[in-house]
C-alpha cells in the first residue's frame, strides 16, 4: 500500500498515487544532484591537495625567472667591457701601428639563441645556456686584457700619454735631421751616439707636447743641451725637448698632448736653430721615427723615413 493523503473534498484518507513520469524527473533530479556534489568534492580536492604542489613550482619559476635576468645583465655587461676593449685595440691600431685590429665575434651565433627562444619551455636548459655565454665571453675578456697587457707592457693605458704626435706642425721631410743612432758629431767631427731626433725649424716655432703628462724638469742652460723641458707620461713613457729659445710651461705642471710648451731655439751646443726631441721608454732611449707614423701616411713615413737613414750628422 502507498502513501496516504488526506482528501479535503472527500474528508478521508486517500491512497497517494503517481504517475510513472512523476517517478522518473524525481530520479533524474536525484542523479543531478549526485553529480553536483561529486564535482564540488573534486574542486575542492584540487585545491586543498593540488594547490601546494602548483605554488611550489611557481616559485621554482620566478627564481629560476630572477636568476635568467641577473645572469643576463651580467653577460650585457662583459659583453660591454669587451667591447670597450675592443675599441680600445682599434685605437692603439689605428694610432700606433697604422693598420686595423683584426675583427673577433664575443657573442654566441643568432642561431643558437634563436632555438632557445623557440622553446617554449622555460627551465635550466636556458639557465645553462646563459652561463655558457658568461664564460665565453669572460675568456674572450681576459684574452683582451692579456693582449692589452703585451701591447703596452703596462696596465694603467691611456692613449693620450704614448707621444704619437710630432711635436713641430706641418714640418716636412727636409727639416728632419738624424735620429737615434752613432753620428757624426758637428763640433768634434766623431761619431758619437745621438739619443734623439733632430727637428730643423726657424728660431721662435712653437713646441708641442707630444702626449699628456707631468713636467718633471725645467732647465734654462747655455751649455749642453742648453734650455730643456722634460716630460714624464706617467707610463714608462718620458720625452724631453732641448735647445729651446723660450719655456712656456713650469716645473710640477701637467700638461695636454698638443699643449705649446716652448719654442724652436739655438741654446747650449748647437749647431744651427733646431729642436733636439727624445722619446725615452723605461729609462731607455727610443727613435721618435717610430712612433711618427700615426700622423703620417705610408707614403709620407717612407720620405722622413729616406731622410733619417741617409743623414749621419748631427745638429748637436
Amino acid at each position: 500500500m502507498g502513501k496516504l493523503r488526506y482528501d479535503k473534498e472527500k474528508l478521508e484518507f486517500v491512497e497517494d498515487s503517481h504517475s510513472f513520469w512523476y517517478y522518473v524527473r524525481k530520479g533524474a533530479l536525484f542523479l543531478l544532484k549526485a553529480v553536483g556534489v561529486a564535482v564540488i568534492l573534486y574542486l575542492l580536492y584540487s585545491l586543498i591537495v593540488t594547490s601546494s604542489d602548483d605554488i611550489r613550482k611557481q616559485r621554482e619559476t620566478e627564481l629560476m625567472q630572477r636568476e635568467y635576468d641577473e645572469l643576463n645583465s651580467k653577460v650585457d655587461l662583459l659583453e660591454k667591457v669587451v667591447n670597450d676593449l675592443q675599441s680600445k685595440d682599434e685605437r692603439i691600431y689605428s694610432d700606433i701601428f697604422n693598420t686595423g685590429f683584426p675583427e673577433i665575434s664575443f657573442r654566441v651565433s643568432d642561431d643558437s639563441i634563436t632555438s632557445y627562444a623557440a622553446d617554449t619551455t622555460f627551465g635550466a636548459s636556458l639557465v645553462l645556456h646563459t652561463k655558457e655565454r658568461i664564460e665565453r665571453v669572460s675568456s674572450s675578456f681576459d684574452n683582451c686584457e692579456a693582449l692589452l697587457d703585451e701591447v703596452l707592457g703596462f696596465k694603467d693605458f691611456s692613449m693620450e700619454g704614448i707621444p704619437s704626435i710630432i711635436p713641430i706642425a706641418n714640418i716636412s721631410p727636409s727639416n728632419i735631421g738624424a735620429s737615434l743612432g752613432r753620428k757624426i758629431h758637428p763640433f768634434y767631427k766623431q761619431l758619437v751616439f745621438h739619443d734623439g731626433m733632430d727637428l730643423i725649424a726657424p728660431i721662435g716655432t712653437d713646441v708641442m707636447a707630444t702626449a699628456s703628462g707631468k713636467v718633471i724638469k725645467v732647465e734654462r742652460s747655455k751649455r749642453n743641451r742648453g734650455n730643456v723641458v722634460e716630460i714624464d707620461h706617467l707610463n714608462g713613457y718620458v720625452t724631453t725637448y732641448s735647445h729651446l729659445s723660450d719655456i712656456l710651461v713650469r716645473n710640477g705642471q701637467m700638461v695636454q698632448a698638443g699643449k705649446i710648451i716652448g719654442r724652436v731655439g739655438n741654446t747650449g751646443t748647437s749647431f744651427a736653430p733646431h729642436l733636439h726631441y727624445q722619446v725615452i721608454f723605461n729609462g731607455e732611449p727610443s727613435d721618435p721615427m717610430n712612433y711618427f707614423i700615426s700622423e703620417l701616411d705610408m707614403n709620407d713615413y717612407e720620405d722622413f723615413l729616406t731622410v733619417v737613414l741617409n743623414t749621419g750628422q748631427s745638429l748637436d
